[in-house]
């Protein structure tokens, strides 16, 4: 049997001092061995390799070393980054890998240093054009930026460059005919409680713990036994071994205490390392009430073992993820409230939810420390001050 193909042929240095990758029996020249312009035409020449099959089209020049280092050069180069970089943030990757498409797709074969604020601005209006509001729109602005960035730390992108993209300013409101996102606002807690009437255990516990604590979505997702610390004076503490400021080397701890802890304590009867909330235990639940329900008699219709594949033993039983995900946990509350009948809310209005409660009881203070904010600043994006405040302190108004 033959040996299969590598999806990374080496780079390597030949006698004339260049770099050279052998691709499909054939020697590609890329220029001064070990500059950083031979590594991105590499990195382009392998992408190119593995998108057509492990083959390169015969038309593709062998000899690289006197052409420009192009835009899909750069995206080559940063996809191999980013696999490092977002390895643990599969939406950061995900973004960015659309966004290398469409830089190839658009600009692919021009050098980089052709590509200034006009080729930005009109990839910006391809995003407003396809419906997207202002705020994301400056952030995939910002993330193109940012690849033009890791050119510069390669260099193979000039630093006057970057600065020239640097000067496009993002849209402003008023300024632009991209829509307007609405708000992130608190979910009304009538309308968790409906939902909840409709929910399995596993994800009623999820929104119980969620709006007692305030804690992100994939937090509550990733609970397990381990991670939890039951101090002698009864409070509980989460700490997540991963979270979303992780990277910036900051901790987080997260008091378990009345509603919380008593949402968790029927979930911690399982082996330490293992997760709290499983979507099996999900399912074998609305399973169990399907079945408890039914109105057609046991010896009619479908029932447990009556299938073919049951019989004969041919049967492959579902594999489940080990723990629910940010958007399967979403997708189960949101079939609940539609079930409920009530208002469409998904888990991360929780969040504001709490820091909105904390906020009018305890202060900005409380809130910030209760959502791991490093900034008030930013707690006061996710605690809204309420109207009825607002009222009281307009009656305390002086008056002239």
């Amino acid at each position: 049997m033959p040996r299969k193909r590598s999806t990374a042929p080496g780079y390597r240095y030949h006698v004339s001092g260049q770099a050279v990758v052998t691709l499909d029996g054939r020697n590609f020249y890329l220029g001064e061995h070990g500059s950083p312009q031979s590594w991105a035409k590499y990195y382009a020449l392998l992408a190119e390799y593995n998108a057509n099959g492990q083959r390169m089209p015969e038309q593709v020049e062998t000899h690289k070393s006197d052409q420009p280092v192009t835009v899909r050069c750069l995206t080559a180069e940063f996809r191999e980054h980013a696999k490092v970089r977002y390895a643990k943030n599969a939406g950061e990757l995900s973004r960015y890998g659309s966004l290398c498409s469409v830089l190839e797709d658009e600009y692919g074969d021009d050098p980089v240093e052709n590509f200034g604020p006009r080729k930005l601005a009109e990839l910006r209006d391809l995003f407003v054009a396809s419906g997207n509001c202002r705020k994301y729109v400056n952030t995939q602005t910002r993330c193109i930026v940012s690849i033009f960035r890791f050119g510069v730390s390669r260099e193979i992108v000039k630093p006057e460059y970057l600065v020239a993209l640097q000067t496009l300013e993002p849209l402003k409101q008023g300024q632009t005919k991209a829509r307007e996102s609405e708000p992130v606002q608190p979910v009304d807690i009538e309308a968790v409680r409906l939902t909840a009437k409709h929910l399995s255990p596993t994800v009623k516990a999820m929104v119980r713990i969620q709006a007692a604590t305030g804690m992100r979505p994939s937090e509550v997702c990733k609970m397990r036994p381990v991670d939890i610390e039951r101090r002698p004076d009864g409070v509980w503490v989460y700490r997540p071994p991963t979270h979303k400021t992780a990277h910036h080397g900051k901790t987080k701890a997260v008091p378990l205490v009345g509603d919380a802890k008593l949402a968790l304590k029927p979930f911690l009867d399982r082996p330490d390392d293992k997760y709290c909330f499983t979507p099996k235990e999900s399912a074998d639940w609305h399973r169990d009430q399907r079945s408890a329900n039914r109105k057609t008699p046991m010896n009619q219709g479908d029932r447990p073992g009556y299938g073919k594949t049951a019989r004969d033993g041919t049967r492959k039983e579902r594999n489940y993820r080990p723990c629910f995900g940010a958007d399967s946990y979403r997708r189960a509350i949101q079939r609940a409230a539609e079930k409920a009948g009530t208002d469409h809310w998904f888990p991360y209005q929780l969040r504001h939810t709490a820091g909105t409660v904390i906020r009018e009881a305890l202060g900005v203070e409380a809130a910030q420390a209760m959502l791991g904010h490093s900034r008030a600043s930013m707690t006061e994006h996710y605690a809204k001050l309420s109207l009825e405040k607002a009222i009281e302190a307009a009656k305390a108004g002086p008056s002239v």
